[in-house]
């Protein structure tokens, strides 16, 4: 027979398990996102390879880059089918190594429609970006996609002003004037702003929308960004 505190120790070990995972998977996270370096997602563009080569792709689909934010986002592919989506979100990367790994994360399938959705990472961890270097490096995300002839449409996703860094707040707006006069000039882009969407009454970051942590977004923030996208096509698919 095993003593009662035999047992208790047991249970603690065992269910301490899961969270010295999620601790060592965090860490691992942190420590990628620290290393300045783009070929650090090659384990993460690894994966999608398998996973491509499993699998018969679908012709002109919509792809989905970013990082950790775009990884996350559940339900769009349910929502737009029977248009195929791909998510192709690569660790906390930033709009650099999305430029970097262009040819497999988008030219290689040929897509129809590009999402990009920005990460938390371009201003803290990974980078500290001001206005200016954000939206050079979605500019040139976006040149990259024109000089391969592929893609019809290119939607932006503004950077999302969270609860957890309302000092990100202004340099946000910033980024989304240069934005708006840089897309003037380009009618296949779209520059879609999901704050008005996730703010409340006073124009500052609603909690309903985003998790516990004050900066990623929930099933909610999730649910209203697939929305925007959604009406977005709807939109496009109406002219000529």
């Amino acid at each position: 027979m095993f003593s009662w505190q035999a047992i208790r120790i047991s249970c603690i070990v065992i269910l301490a398990v899961p969270l010295v995972h999620l601790v060592f998977l965090m860490s691992s996270n942190i420590a990628d996102a620290l290393n300045s370096e783009p070929e650090v997602w090659t384990d993460d563009i690894e994966d999608y390879r398998r996973e491509d080569m499993s699998r018969e792709l679908p012709e002109k689909p919509i792809v989905v880059v970013g990082g950790m934010r775009a990884r996350m986002w559940d339900g769009l592919p349910e929502l737009l089918a029977p248009k195929p989506v791909l998510m192709r979100g690569i660790g906390d990367a930033i709009v650099d190594d999305i430029v970097y790994h262009y040819d497999d994360l988008i030219g290689y399938y040929q897509p129809e429609t590009v999402i990009f959705l920005p990460s938390v990472t371009e201003f803290h961890i990974r980078d500290n970006k001001s206005a200016e270097d954000l939206a050079e490096g979605i500019a040139e995300l976006v040149t990259t996609d024109e000089r391969a002839h592929i893609t019809q449409q290119f939607f932006i996703i503004s950077p999302v002003k969270t609860l957890l860094h309302p000092s990100d707040h202004e340099t946000i707006d910033e980024t989304m004037v240069i934005l708006r006069e840089w897309v003037k000039e380009r009618p296949h882009v779209a520059l879609l702003d999901l704050n008005r969407l996730l703010q409340n009454r006073e124009g500052l970051p609603e909690a309903a929308y985003f998790r516990s942590d004050g900066s990623n977004l929930n099933e909610h923030g999730y649910l209203r960004l697939s929305t925007l996208v959604q009406n977005q096509l709807d939109k496009t698919a109406l002219q000529p």
